[in-house]
């Protein structure tokens, strides 16, 4: 990820789950001048193909890209 300020790349220093499908990361720029630390947020939004071992407590919606490669076959 690119830092909003400067556009130089910022790296991820740390991070923590905040569930099982999302985890909050801080960066920060690796342009010395900037110095900008941030927050991001990290989700999985779509299944694009279905685990061979799915979790039955995890619901991750079925991309709809994932539905029309199903159809086709």
């Amino acid at each position: 990820m690119k830092c909003p300020h400067c556009k130089v790349k910022a790296f991820i220093r740390s991070s923590e789950a905040l569930s099982e499908l999302t985890r909050k990361q801080y960066y920060q720029c690796s342009n010395i001048y900037c110095g900008h630390t941030f927050t991001a947020m990290q989700s999985i939004s779509e299944t694009i193909v279905p685990s061979n071992c799915p979790d039955p407590k995890i619901n991750i919606p079925l991309s709809p890209n994932s539905k029309r490669m199903s159809q086709a076959y």
